[in-house]
């Protein structure tokens, strides 16, 4: 895939320097923001959890590079700076029946989670690849944009905080255990972060908005656009923190826990999916004609 990218990154680039002089040829900057989520769900095992996906905000800033080969068809490409990301939030209990504590009684635990919140954050430096199209409409112009983005993270940060409360119910007592820490029922504020694994992405993008011409050489420019990635954007992971049962050497019980050695949701087993960056929104820009072949005398950028 990697290769794929770079052969067409350098057939772009033989087509621009050999249609330099005979089209017109532009440079653009925008600025974009929305709302993006890293598309994963709960595994079915811990069902007993709630979540919801509050989403994260998106950002996107755009340098590009372009050609127009008539009024209404060209192409271009350049740098972007984007960031992804995901909000979950977790309620609910995990419960872990006919269990031993402390004392060798046989019990429930329950761990109630309440108020988690897990972010992530993921960074990258985007090489996009785009077909332009244009249709002039009355005083303004209908535009389209389609194409792929090679993407590179160098940012990538995840971070928690929530409340957990352990208990423990006797059936045969019918009792339930609260507010003793030294037999593991206990109340605790967790926080925690840490970096994220990731891989090089790649993105299909498109977008729909409309131009106008503020002057003989300048246009400004409104996208709705969308970004979907292509590939898991996670590393390797082993899911190395799993929740439940931990032995614990200093005494004879077992100890429940959530969270506690892990740093981020995504190394534990509660989320699965494809962890596919997902975003949509809004940029505005301006784009500039740089030059003017004589093949074919566009207007396409005046009024």
């Amino acid at each position: 895939m990697r290769r794929a990218t770079i052969s067409f990154s350098f057939l772009l680039c033989l087509l621009t320097v050999s249609a330099q002089s005979r089209y017109l040829s532009f440079v653009e900057f925008s600025a974009g923001g929305g709302w993006s989520t890293l598309t994963y769900s709960l595994n079915p095992s811990v069902a007993t959890l709630q979540a919801s996906d509050a989403g994260a905000f998106n950002m996107n800033l755009h340098v590009g590079y372009g050609l127009l080969f008539n009024s209404h068809i060209g192409f271009g490409f350049g740098v972007d700076i984007s960031r992804y990301g995901a909000n979950t939030r977790l309620q609910g209990d995990m419960i872990w029946n006919d269990v031993t504590d402390t004392d060798g009684e046989r019990y429930n635990h329950i761990t109630h989670i309440n108020h988690w919140n897990d972010k992530q954050e993921l960074y990258y430096v985007e090489v996009p690849l785009a077909l332009y199209l244009m249709i002039p409409v009355s005083s303004v112009r209908l535009s389209a944009q389609v194409g792929v983005k090679y993407a590179f993270p160098f940012i990538r940060r995840s971070s928690f905080y929530g409340n957990v409360t352990h208990s423990g119910q006797y059936p045969d007592w019918g009792l339930t255990a609260t507010d003793m820490p030294n037999h593991g029922f206990y109340t605790t504020d967790l926080e925690g972060k840490n970096g994220i694994g990731l891989q090089h992405q790649l993105f299909a993008f498109a977008k729909v908005g409309v131009m106008v011409s503020v002057s003989s050489r300048t246009m400004f420019f409104s996208h709705l656009y969308a970004n979907c990635g292509m590939r898991s954007a996670l590393g390797k992971t082993s899911h190395s923190h799993d929740f439940g049962l931990r032995d614990n050497s200093d005494e004879a019980a077992q100890v429940h826990y959530f969270m506690e050695p892990a740093s981020s949701l995504l190394e534990t087993e509660i989320p699965t999916g494809k962890f596919l960056p997902v975003s949509v929104g809004l940029e505005v820009g301006f784009r500039i004609r740089l030059s003017q072949g004589q093949r074919y005398p566009c207007r396409c950028m005046e009024e």
